[in-house]
């Protein structure tokens, strides 16, 4: 089975604007890119894998550009699903997860034998930082504060089975200053 993965970016301009008070422009957008990259190259190891965003300079990085027609990270999700093969499953993945691996992804994958909607919560284990859906539009996305217990209910309510995939790897994404210290080694100094 091939899994498609997406990758919604913003603009490196937008990017980790809750991290203004630790770290100026220059050095956000630099981060930003390099979890980017980071991300882009461990999802492109593991499978097809798509960009969506309107910051021409990313979607040259990716082998399958998505231009943003919209604005905002569900909308953008939502342009990617609907482009997309609809037999084959679809993983929604952050781009800020600096701990990725490849292994993660596969625990994901794995886990479609017994689900069709898969969830992989942030730290707090109120957040998404990764989705995979069996299939696209299975559910709408609903990434962003609670997104969790919104993904849950959806799969719920259209009574499809539900994963959690928790691992460090998935969970660990850079969005508060006290979160720099999760990085590894050279990836804020880079910035």
């Amino acid at each position: 089975m091939t899994v498609r993965i997406v990758v919604p970016m913003r603009p490196l301009t937008e990017a980790k604007s809750r991290l203004g008070g630790a770290l100026a422009p220059q050095a956000r957008a630099a981060l930003a890119l390099g979890m980017f990259r980071h991300v882009l190259d461990v999802a492109q190891r593991f499978a097809p894998t798509h960009v969506v965003s309107r910051d021409p300079a990313l979607l040259a990085m990716a082998a399958q550009p998505l231009r943003e027609a919209g604005q905002g990270l569900n909308p953008a999700l939502e342009q990617a699903a609907a482009q997309l093969d609809g037999a084959e499953p679809v993983l929604a993945l952050s781009a800020d997860l600096p701990l990725l691996a490849a292994d993660d992804l596969q625990a994901m994958a794995t886990l479609l034998d017994r689900a069709d909607v898969v969830a992989a919560p942030d730290r707090a284990g109120t957040g998404t930082n990764a989705l995979l859906l069996a299939r696209p539009g299975l559910i709408a996305y609903a990434f962003g504060e609670g997104s969790l217990a919104a993904h849950r209910a959806a799969a719920a309510a259209s009574g499809l089975r539900f994963a959690l995939c928790e691992r460090a790897g998935l969970a660990t994404d850079i969005d508060r200053p006290e979160d720099l210290a999760l990085l590894p080694p050279g990836l804020l100094s880079a910035a």
